[in-house]
């Protein structure tokens, strides 16, 4: 991988593969993630991108042995932080890890966040667990990070129970619980999802402080491409469980090579108007889909046919090629690897040109 090459990997994540089993079944497992790796340097941000289903949430529960066995079943990889194989680690151990070393800001801060404690108790309790503070003092730094993270009267959150906060008030006391540590790695799952434009930006423009002053690394995942030009240095784009394009964000967004890559990119708004130039995602001549015309100046938004297959459906060969305007015959037998294309690297060996 591209930045596996360069500095000093926090994270590596090598050959994952995670898988569900069926109720009831004993050998029928659909395979969630399959053969992940990315390296994550100190101080660097890295967004996992794709569609809903694509792996990105279960590999970064993963990450932390968040997710119950059964249903789930670890069937290959290592993932290692500080170079240490997290999987070889016992619940005691990770817990010291976690919350402290490693942040993780759930996507649902309703379901994530404990409803009989109140804000100030549940923030201050890493603080208290892994630092030895007082509750007094853990009380001052709890009020110091949610009036960072845009809490007007950060005194009276943190006496509230989360019922009586908003989506967005939710969604910032969690994003404050992940910075309060200064950990060395946060991980975000939709972190601004449930915020306004501008409470947003102010939440990014946090996390890229966090990570430039306190040298900590985000590996953050979303849908927006738009977050992804703010704040990525690196981009690893999935589909299927698999990543299919890598590399940095700058060359992935302006010289996209896979055809799934260049349909993302063609359906967000933000992209087609900084970019114009990017390659149709259907071939010349055809009016359908993305690659509607342009009328003028203006350009047909374009969707993306079809959906991602489950986990016990997954198509052979490349798992895109149903939906690919680019599909040849080899498509439907061959997976191909991931391979340097010049800028990026890519799991389609002919790209969408």
């Amino acid at each position: 991988m591209l930045s596996a090459d360069v500095g000093e990997a926090l994270l590596e994540v090598r050959d994952l593969r995670l898988g569900f089993r069926r109720d009831g079944a004993r050998e029928a497992i659909g395979l969630a993630v399959d053969g992940m790796g990315f390296s994550l340097e100190r101080g660097k941000t890295l967004c996992l991108v794709g569609e809903s289903g694509c792996g990105k949430s279960v590999a970064a529960l993963h990450l932390l042995r968040l997710l119950s066995s059964p249903p789930a079943e670890i069937l290959g990889g290592t993932v290692r932080f500080k170079g240490q194989d997290l999987g070889t680690l016992s619940v005691t151990e990770l817990n010291r890890i976690r919350g402290d070393r490693i942040c993780m800001i759930f996507q649902d801060p309703m379901s994530s966040l404990n409803p009989v404690m109140r804000i100030g108790e549940q923030m201050g309790e890493g603080l208290r667990l892994h630092r030895g503070l007082s509750a007094r003092a853990a009380g001052r730094e709890v009020e110091a990070v949610l009036k960072r993270v845009g809490m007007a009267d950060a005194a009276a959150v943190a006496r509230e129970f989360p019922h009586r906060l908003s989506g967005g008030m939710r969604q910032r006391v969690m994003i404050g619980m992940a910075v309060l540590p200064g950990p060395d790695l946060i991980i975000a799952d939709e972190a601004t999802t449930a915020l306004d434009a501008v409470t947003g930006k102010r939440i990014l423009d946090l996390l890229r402080s966090l990570t430039e002053s306190s040298g900590a690394s985000l590996l953050f995942i979303t849908h927006d491409l738009g977050i992804v030009a703010r704040i990525a240095d690196d981009t690893a784009v999935m589909y299927a469980g698999r990543i299919v394009e890598y590399g940095p964000t700058g060359a992935l967004l302006s010289k996209p090579v896979h055809p799934y890559t260049v349909g993302l990119l063609r359906s967000s708004p933000a992209n087609i108007m900084r970019n114009p130039s990017l390659p149709r995602s259907s071939p010349a001549g055809s009016e359908q889909g993305a690659a509607a015309p342009f009328r003028g100046r203006r350009r047909r938004l374009a969707a993306i046919p079809g959906s991602v297959p489950g986990i016990w459906d997954r198509p052979s060969g490349c798992a895109f090629h149903p939906r690919c305007a680019f599909a040849t015959p080899g498509c439907r037998k061959e997976d191909p690897p991931l391979r340097d294309a010049g800028g990026t690297f890519s799991r389609c060996a002919a790209g969408a040109h």
